[in-house]
Parts: structure tokens; C-alpha cells; sequence
């Protein structure tokens, strides 16, 4: 996993990448609970995991048809880095954090 530098000036800032994909945040996104979309290349919002409460990544969408396998890849290396994922958040959005029901 490669996590990337988040900035307030990136649009999408990527969280990590694995296997191809880029797992990024929507800096338009500040009203919905905490969520990560997935990319490939130009490919955009590809799949979208929500996070919850306790610590779970569900699959919102997958609009790119990922094979279950790749979903279950990123399903897991979200869940298994949550706590960074949700640093990254509070640093990009602030201490505001909300999960969706």
C-alpha cells in the first residue's frame, strides 16, 4: 500500500494505491459520511465503499464491474488501514467526522 500526501488543493486526493487501482477521497464530498471511491488510470469512481462506525468498508457501488476478487482486495486493505484512512479524512475534511446509516 502506498498512502499519498493529502492537500486541501488536490480535488481527489489519493489515499493509496494497490494492484493498479487508487483509492482517493472527493474533496466535494464533506457532507457525506466517511467514504473512499476507487480509479484506475482516468477511470473514475469505478467503486465507492462506505466506512462505517466500527470499522467496516461496504460496497456503495461498482459502476466499473470490478471482479469480485479486486473487490474483496480492496474491501480488505481499506478495513485492515482504517485508522489511517480516517487521519487522513480529519486532516483533509477536519474534525467533523460522520459515518452514513
Amino acid at each position: 500500500m502506498v498512502c499519498a500526501p493529502l492537500t486541501e488543493s488536490t480535488p481527489m486526493p489519493e489515499v493509496f494505491s494497490l494492484g493498479g487501482y487508487a483509492v482517493y477521497f472527493s474533496a466535494l464530498d464533506i457532507e457525506h459520511g466517511v467514504h473512499v471511491h476507487v480509479r484506475q488510470g482516468r477511470n473514475l469512481d469505478l467503486a465507492r465503499f462506505v466506512i462505517t462506525a466500527d470499522g467496516h468498508a461496504l460496497l456503495s457501488h461498482n459502476h466499473g464491474r470490478l471482479a469480485k476478487k479486486t473487490i474483496r482486495q480492496l474491501q480488505f486493505v481499506i478495513e485492515q488501514n482504517m485508522d489511517e484512512i480516517l487521519r487522513l479524512w480529519v486532516n483533509l475534511f477536519g474534525d467533523d467526522i460522520h459515518f452514513d446509516k
